[in-house]
């Protein structure tokens, strides 16, 4: 009987322990589960709060810039709206962000206005007068990207809206049906910089090399019924790489007058400068640079936000457009949500190599003038 009765006793305390270890098993496997819906709704808010935050910083991005065109005809580094926007503390959070000008980039979109036939590209090439065309080959050049006709033809026949090809090392439908994988050509104005990489004879690694020095920007304007009017380059927040390219013959020289002497309060004073440098003549400046391609003032800004807020970190990048007849107004927006233990800089780090010049010497051509303004979207790594 005892024997029995141990044995009843044995397997009595193995079924207690077995139905012990499932209910452990089910509660920790709720309260896992419970623990991530927590989590993930807690992130689902701190990304919705973000994003409102950040669009609180961009409406007041906008008033900034409304208010600056108000008060002044001229931008430059030295500006309120063109400082690092301080980095602000929320409730578990923290914001930061830039406004860069994007008048101080090469516009592609350029190239649908006087492109329009082999003949009009052709004297664009010659002479000795800054064009798109020039400025574009001058800026492969400087960043050792081959430089062939096929270069601007191809962009040329991207953006317009006819189907017959430019030149003859242009690119219309039939060269993009031909293509690995066939694709349809745009016949219109870029809507993005890295739409590059869908051009004929253009690289993905040569369109990430650009990035930081190519914009598209439309060159309609909607508002005043104007179509085909190119985006002037703001001689003022133009990047040296930029002025490099803009200098032509006088590349290095340009470069170095334009960065010693901005801001320019208005063309004339730049022009004065530049025939005092190059002991040229003012209508031969003005011929050279004319103020159809450079300008002292921006109507486009690209807005950087970084909003951190507990687990959620977004970042929104958004293009103002900003007109004298009304007030600012958003033309897009880029929002990328990440988690916030992803380190932000080693992307930046990435293209950073990309970006490193294989030619140490050029590196020695370069000015270091601790006087000179960078951009505050430059100095943050946004």
């Amino acid at each position: 009987m005892r024997q029995s009765f141990s044995r009843q006793s044995g397997v009595a305390l193995i079924a207690t322990l077995l139905l012990m270890t499932s209910i452990v098993f089910i509660l920790g496997n709720i309260f896992y589960r419970h623990q991530i819906n927590i989590a993930q709704s807690t992130l689902a808010i701190h990304q919705k709060q973000a994003y409102f935050l950040a669009l609180g910083a961009e409406s007041w991005a906008r008033q900034l810039l409304n208010e600056d065109s108000a008060d002044s005809q001229v931008d430059h580094f030295e500006e309120l709206w063109a400082q690092a926007i301080p980095a602000m503390p929320v409730d578990g959070g923290m914001i930061n962000g830039c406004i860069s000008d994007l008048q101080g980039r090469f516009n592609l979109n350029n190239f649908l206005v006087g492109y329009g036939s082999s003949g009009a590209l052709s004297a664009k090439l010659s002479g000795d007068e800054a064009s798109s065309a020039k400025i574009w080959n001058n800026l492969l050049r400087y960043l050792d990207i081959p430089v062939f006709p096929g270069r601007v033809e191809a962009i040329i026949d991207w953006v317009d809206k006819g189907s017959s090809k430019i030149g003859p090392d242009g690119a219309e439908q039939d060269e993009y049906a031909a293509a690995i994988p066939p694709r349809m050509i745009a016949d219109s104005a870029m809507v993005e910089p890295g739409e590059l990489a869908s051009v004929v004879g253009y690289e993905i690694f040569e369109v990430q090399k650009l990035r930081p020095w190519i914009t598209t920007l439309p060159v309609e304007d909607i508002k005043a019924g104007v179509k085909h009017t190119p985006v002037k380059i703001n001689v003022n927040t133009a990047s040296e790489e930029l002025l490099l390219a803009m200098g032509g013959d006088f590349d290095m020289q340009f470069r170095d007058s334009v960065l010693a002497y901005r801001p320019f309060e208005n063309l004339s004073e730049f022009h004065t400068q530049l025939a005092d440098d190059f002991a040229l003549s003012q209508s031969d400046i003005q011929r050279r640079w004319p103020d159809t391609l450079v300008d002292i003032k921006s109507d486009f800004f690209e807005l950087y936000i970084e909003v951190t807020l507990g687990d959620a970190r977004i970042e929104v990048r958004s293009i103002i457009m900003r007109s004298s007849r009304a007030d600012s107004v958003i033309i897009s927006r880029e929002l990328t949500t990440v988690p916030a233990s992803v380190d932000k800089n080693s992307a930046s780090e990435l293209l950073g190599k990309l970006l490193a010049k294989a030619d140490s010497g050029k590196e020695s051509e370069k000015i270091i003038d601790d006087q000179q303004v960078l951009p505050a979207c430059l100095m943050i790594g946004a």
